[in-house]
């Protein structure tokens, strides 16, 4: 690993130093490209046998074998122009030609090395080898060292500060640096020829060497095909399903296992299940996926299962809190949750898990995956599914598409039989079968087959219940970059999703990247990744909107193993693992830390700590949830870790960033994101001349970037992202021509002729042209002096952008004139690769010609345009998906052009509309149209505040639809029209191309502010609709058609009358029903007669019905009842005998009903008795606030905080609290961690 960081090092420092010719003195050059030569003489010729036992032990401080790469990488360099001309300065050119020789001797004996690494285990080799490895280490700093101050003096070069340049360049400056730096690489010579002088012993000898060929990314649609295949899991699938839906099963929740062997496909099989659209999703109401993994600790589970339901983090909550909340959430509900990789054999905690979960609707499931059938026997399940290897036929198809190319897969017999005799080794172990298939895909000749299996595969003992030998064998075939690579990853948590940018970066922190001059790192960095991706060390990949890989995961397994071959390199602190050895490399706070006290101070004495990474867990806690710490932890830190080369500190509260950080001249990466109370930056950062990423995102009160950031001249990646009150750019910006990520660009409010000099326009972007991914460019001016500026963007040259968003600065545009819009726009043309394009306040007419030539758009949207008047022509680009139109107060009709009778297809692609805030759009086209065309692809369609639209093409294959005031009846009827008449478009798809019928495909539908119900005609083919929400609109009738519907919410409208609207046929159609709300229904006199008929309901809630006086006897018939909520009906009198009949209810809440809480009173109200048998029983009532007392007579409220009671949706905020003084009486229906005492 540190050999690695050498050699990328020089090579980094060597392109520089041709780079920058004329600006550094040669002397000044010379004198440190010659001493990083000499000890990377040194040292380099002694890492043969530390390979042979890197390979060897799986307990080592480095990844394995780095060696070829890095004696590759100095023979280039010994062989550099530049470093001849070194030589024949300092007159040692002698040395450099030995250099050459005795790496090219290196090479030759690496596999020797390689092979005596497997026969060796005394304990000499082991003490020499760790005398190398650290020697290795403070080699790898020292290069660093010297490489940095190569860096600052390039810097002082260009510096305009001639009197500072001509100091540190004296003659005096020069000799001083070359003694100190001379001593010592002295000191590190002699402790190299010490070490070198025991490496006789080994007796190591020459072969030929054999050529390694470093494998390049295969073409993505062949790589990621294979990698998330799933094959021969079918039959367990369904009997999995089969289980789930049992109809025979009684208890409310059970258990259902899925045992075997890590590499099996557990996780993948139960994936499958959670992911079923046709029963699973159908079926549940909730569905919960927790990562248990090593810890079963209930309280974390707990907190998991409630982020999963609410969406928030739940942060700090005691125990009875979070039950309580969970419990609102899920009882009453069918729910379906997964428990993942379950390792705990102590049966009181999963009791105390089981009884928390036990509030489910009848048929609710707990399925549980775990390598142990004695943990799988604890949880009592109600099933036992023991997965098996997969049998011959699906193992060879599996190892078929991992190993060949499509197409050339062997034919001879032979060929076939060594096949077959390396596929017995994996056992039917699909895990297995893919790292080897992966693995042997390299591997093209027969022969190269037959030596793999009688001389590596042979020699494991593998046993049907243990795999991780088969995954050594492929880590240990894994090129040497990509093992290092593999076992960082080793610092995240399990289960955790890695974002794969992120990960690049921090690899290039490390110097893992070996690149060539004419590459870029981090491209390399995608060829690592997607080599690991292929080889299925990493899977479960994520794709953003665009089609990207984002994200991915790393099997349980692989996890294991990345931990155990990098050793104590690596350390994750969590309540294990307490204390950090003084040798460790890289530390990670895994997923839990909650203040810098908990950090244990054996991690400061270790001194030589490159990597200090923060709990995942920061990345979604909410930015007022930071870390408990105090500003004397960073200066410790910082003076603590001077070797340090990635500094996380994201999330953590500091609010001052030490001036002294500029010690740590070996930082590449440096995390301060979502650090709110950060506004400034020391201008000491910019002495940090290696940082290479810099994350600054969501710091929301950050002004200004440093003004001397140009000095920062490695930078290439600087999130700023979510910085709100960054005010403008700093000049020089434009000079850091390796920057690649620039997520934002704010432009100085107010005229040109008036921005401070010391704010940059955008002439910066003009040489930035590596920029890629998202670009953001704020306060865009709408004057008429702005176009030639922003042609001198120079976008059109920036082809690696995916996202450009422009902003204009929000002023009058009526005062300025649209024309100097159009104009500027027309200056901002992007690259014809642009793959989405937003645009904020444009106040131009009319958008600019390049437009239309951005074919390969996959989003587009335009917010607050107010004077734009129609959209470009974009229905036959290929390949847009999604379209979001948004406060365009003059958009009248979409298009203005009239649409031919072509037989292309209309927006082909196109998945996602949104449109909202459109007060004058009447529809796409003008004037009325006979026939109207359909998209072919549309599944989302969300249409809000336009409510002059009336005639809209035909979107018959929805799977969602929202339309808030506004009326799409006139498409939504000849949608039926259409239905017979055979007029609608067919869908393509992999098969063949087949007829739906309009809409039935559409499973959510959210109806708001609507004068007209929906069409009868429309709800007979809504067979598949779920959840349907009206809000403030009529109720339509049919609704006995929706056959599949399961939640129901009807909610603000003073018209809705239950009673008279709909006929008992109405509800009893509603067979599949599960939650029913009814909110905001003043009409609501007692509940529809019709909702007896409905026995499949298990929740119902009524909320602010101020006309509710009674509730039926006949609620007795809903069998199925889980949950009943009652809340602000203050009329309800009472509750009816038939109550306690419900032998199924769950839980009762009755809030803010206050004639019914005063029958309900526990053993003295008169309706105590109908539910004193309910299990979960939350009745409460908000009381009047008193007269505000005085300071004095606050503070028992502050003593008796801890005696309030937490319940509820987790809604209540602080500006609700800070009026209430009686706390004791008080019963929160807030999340306390979003809550300040007052």
């Amino acid at each position: 690993m540190k050999k690695k960081t050498k050699d990328k090092e020089e090579m980094e420092n060597d392109r520089r130093s041709g780079v920058a010719a004329g600006k550094v003195e040669a002397t000044a050059r010379s004198q440190i490209l010659l001493l990083l030569l000499s000890l990377t003489l040194r040292f380099s010729v002694l890492t043969k046998t530390a390979l042979a036992f890197i390979q060897f032990s799986l307990i080592q401080e480095m990844a394995e074998g780095a060696l070829f790469d890095v004696a590759k990488g100095i023979i280039g360099i010994a062989g550099k122009l530049a470093l001849q001309e070194v030589a024949l300065i300092w007159g040692v050119n002698d040395e450099i030609n030995k250099l050459e020789e005795t790496v090219k001797t290196i090479s030759s004996v690496l596999k020797d090395a390689e092979a005596q690494a497997k026969q060796h285990n005394g304990e000499a080799i082991k003490n020499w080898l760790q005398t190398l490895k650290d020697a290795m280490c403070d080699a790898d700093d020292l290069l660093d060292e010297i490489s940095t101050e190569a860096l600052r003096r390039e810097v002082m070069t260009c510096d305009k500060k001639a009197k500072e340049v001509r100091i540190f360049f004296s003659k005096y400056n020069q000799l001083a640096y070359g003694v100190r730096m001379g001593h010592k690489v002295k000191e590190m010579r002699e402790r190299f020829d010490a070490i070198a002088a025991e490496r006789i012993k080994f007796h190591l000898e020459e072969r030929s060497e054999e050529e390694q060929v470093r494998h390049k990314a295969r073409r993505e649609t062949h790589s990621l095909s294979h990698a998330g295949t799933v094959i021969g899991r079918e039959d367990d699938k369904e009997a999995i399903i089969g289980s789930l839906l049992d109809p025979n099963a009684k208890e409310n929740v059970s258990v259902l296992a899925i045992v075997g062997i890590g590499g099996l496909g557990k996780t993948t099989l139960a994936g499958l299940v959670f992911s079923d659209e046709e029963q699973i999703k159908k079926h549940f109401e909730l569905k919960v996926w927790v990562c248990v993994s090593d810890n079963f600790d209930v309280k974390i589970i707990v907190e998991k299962i409630l982020e999963s339901v609410t969406r928030k983090k739940p942060e700090n909550l005691e125990m009875d809190t979070l039950v309580t909340c969970l419990q609102n959430e899920i009882n009453g509900k069918r729910y379906l949750i997964v428990l993942d990789d379950v390792w705990n054999e102590d049966r009181e905690k999963w009791n105390e898990l089981q009884k928390i979960l036990m509030g489910g609707a009848i048929g609710s499931r707990i399925l549980v995956t775990t390598r142990s059938e004695l943990v799988a026997k604890i949880t009592q399940p109600m099933q036992l599914h023991v997965l098996k290897g997969l049998d011959k036929q699906h193992a060879w198809s599996l190892f078929e598409k991992m190993a060949f190319e499509e197409g050339k897969e062997p034919k001879n017999e032979s060929f076939v039989k060594i096949a077959n005799e390396i596929l017995k080794k994996c056992v039917g172990v699909p895990l297995a079968i893919r790292t080897i298939g992966g693995l042997l895909y390299f591997k093209k000749s027969e022969i190269e087959w037959s030596l793999f299996e009688k001389n590596k595969l042979s020699k494991i003992r593998q046993n049907e219940s243990d795999i991780l030998p088969t995954l050594m064998l492929s880590y240990d075939h894994l090129a040497s970059h990509l093992k290092q690579c593999f076992a960082y990853c080793s610092l995240f948590p399990k289960d955790y999703m890695i974002d794969k940018s992120n990960l690049i970066n921090m690899w290039m922190a490390q110097g893992f990247i070996l690149y060539e001059e004419d590459q870029r790192p981090e491209d390399v960095g995608d060829e690592y990744f997607l080599d690991l991706l292929w080889r299925s060390f990493f899977h479960e990949v994520e794709k953003d909107e665009l089609g990207n890989i984002s994200k991915f995961k790393i099997h349980d397994l692989m996890h294991d193993l990345a931990i155990q071959v990098t050793g104590s390199d690596c350390t994750t602190i969590n309540s294990k693992v307490k204390v950090i050895k003084e040798k460790t490399r890289h530390v990670s706070f895994g997923d839990t830390l909650y203040s810098s006290s908990e950090i244990p101070n054996s991690l400061y004495r270790a001194r030589r700590i490159k990597t200090f990474l923060l709990p995942c867990q920061l990345d979604y806690i909410p930015e007022y949830y930071n870390m408990k710490s105090n500003d004397s932890t960073y200066s410790e830190i910082i003076a603590s870790f001077k070797f340090i080369r990635l500094l996380d500190l994201h999330n953590t509260g500091i609010k001052t960033i030490p001036s002294s950080i500029k010690k740590l001249k070996h930082l590449r990466y440096l995390d301060l994101s979502r650090n709110g109370d950060i506004e400034m930056l020391p201008n000491s950062i910019v002495k940090l001349y290696n940082l290479q990423t810099l994350k600054l995102s969501k710091c929301k009160n950050l002004k200004e970037l440093p003004k001397d950031i140009n000095k920062l001249i490695n930078l290439k990646f600087l999130e700023i992202d979510g910085c709100s009150d960054l005010t403008h750019m700093p000049n020089g910006l434009g000079q850091l021509t390796n920057l690649q990520t620039l997520s934002r660009f704010v432009m100085s409010k107010g005229r040109i002729d008036s921005v401070p000099k010391s704010n940059s326009g955008l002439k910066e972007l003009e040489r930035l042209n590596e920029l890629k991914g998202n670009l953001s460019i704020v306060n865009l001016k709408q004057i008429k002096d702005a176009t030639l500026e922003y042609k001198a963007a120079n976008l059109k040259e920036k082809q690696r952008i995916d996202r450009l968003h422009l902003n204009w600065v929000e002023e009058d545009i009526n005062e300025t004139g649209a024309s100097y819009d159009d104009m500027s726009l027309e200056a901002l043309q992007p690259h014809i690769n642009l793959k989405a394009l937003s645009l904020e306040r444009y106040g131009g007419v009319i958008f600019p010609h390049w437009l239309v030539s951005l074919t390969n758009l996959v989003q587009f949207k335009l917010d607050s345009c107010k004077k734009c008047q129609y959209l470009p022509p974009l229905d036959q680009f290929p390949s847009l998906k999604i379209i979001n139109l948004s406060g365009l107060d003059s958009l009248e009709h979409i298009s203005d052009l009239e649409r031919d009778n072509s037989d292309s297809l209309f927006y082909p692609s196109l998945e996602i509309l949104d449109i909202s805030d459109c007060p004058n759009l009447k529809g796409w086209w003008r004037g009325r149209r006979d026939s109207l065309p359909s998209f072919p692809r549309l599944s989302n369609l969300d249409i809000r505040d336009c409510p002059q639209l009336t005639s809209f093409p035909l979107f018959p294959y929805l799977e969602s639809l929202s339309l808030g005031n506004c009326s799409l009846k006139q498409s939504l009827e000849r949608m039926m029209i259409n239905k017979t008449s055979g007029n609608l478009p067919s869908i393509a798809s992999s098969s063949s191309s087949t007829i739906v019928a309009p809409l039935s495909k559409l499973s959510y539908m959210c109806i708001e502010e609507m004068e007209e119900a929906l069409p009868k005609e429309c709800l007979r083919n809504l067979i598949s609709l779920r959840t349907l929400s009206l809000h403030e609109c009529p109720l339509p009738q049919g609704m006995r058609y929706l056959t599949a519907l399961q939640d129901l919410d009807v909610r603000n409208s003073e018209v809705v009358d239950l009673s008279n609207d709909w006929d008992e046929m109405e509800w009893q159609g509603l067979t599949t029903l599960l939650s029913l709300d009814f909110n905001q229904l003043p009409k609501l006199v007692s509940l529809p007669m019709g909702l007896q008929y409905v026995s499949s309901l298990q929740n119902l809630q009524i909320r602010e019905c101020s006309s509710l006086i009674a509730i039926p006897e006949w609620i007795c018939k809903l069998i199925s009842l889980q949950y009943l909520s009652i809340w602000d009906c203050p009329n309800l009198e009472s509750l009816p005998e038939g109550i306690g009949a419900l032998t199924s209810l769950q839980t009762l809440v009755i809030e803010e009903c206050p004639i019914l809480l005063k029958r309900c009173k526990k053993q003295i109200g008169e309706d105590w008795h109908k539910i004193s048998h309910i299990p979960n029983l939350y009745l409460s009532q908000q009381e009047e606030p008193e007269e505000e007392p005085n300071e004095e007579a606050k503070e028992p409220a502050r003593q008796n905080w801890d005696l309030i009671k937490t319940f509820g949706c987790c809604n209540c905020s602080t500006q609700q609290l800070t009026h209430c003084q009686n706390w004791q009486k008080v019963i929160l229906l807030g999340e306390l961690n979003q809550i300040t005492m007052p």
